[in-house]
């Protein structure tokens, strides 16, 4: 089956959202939950229209997405949200944006998947110490515990390398880029 072009696909946003509850709820009676309250809200017209999934939720943060011009009616429908199977619960609107790959990224922080109790991963150097937040290879995620290590940028992350962490590495050759 041939796609379509992407001038006649549907335009989505994700909208990044927080869930604060007394109790853990399952992503099914969530979503559940947040399609009663758009029926009752926009009725099957507008609901149909609207078209929200759940992309991916982890108990606490998730995203979800809908149409592009229906914003304000996605805020509304997780605005009028109060309970989840019985469970008192609120959602918070984070943030939205155009890919998933960017609400994730601004919206959900790395900190509620890798926390300093359960994973351990520290570093400890003279000039900056904090939590491993994200490895790619040789490159370091790092969270730093003095936060104005990071005032003036717009990341709350610090990129470190793995030469940075253990002054070496054996791959290198002595050259300046470390290659």
């Amino acid at each position: 089956m041939r796609s379509r072009l992407p001038v006649l696909r549907p335009r989505r946003r994700y909208l990044a959202f927080e869930l604060e509850a007394e109790d853990k709820v399952e992503a099914r009676e969530l979503m559940k939950e947040i399609h009663e309250s758009q029926f009752s809200l926009f009725g099957d017209i507008g609901a149909a229209r609207n078209r929200l999934k759940l992309i991916s939720f982890d108990g606490r943060f998730g995203l979800l997405r809908h149409h592009h011009a229906h914003i304000q009616e996605t805020r509304a429908v997780l605005a009028s949200v109060c309970s989840i199977g019985g469970i008192r619960a609120m959602l918070r609107t984070k943030g939205i944006s155009g890919t998933i790959k960017s609400a994730t990224e601004k919206y959900i922080p790395k900190l509620s998947k890798i926390s300093v109790e359960s994973d351990g991963r520290r570093v400890e150097l003279d000039e900056v110490s904090g939590c491993i937040i994200n490895t790619h290879g040789l490159e370091v995620d790092l969270c730093p515990d003095d936060q104005t290590v990071t005032k003036g940028s717009d990341t709350r992350y610090l990129g470190l390398t793995s030469f940075d962490l253990s002054g070496g590495h054996e791959d290198a050759d002595g050259t300046a880029d470390g290659l």
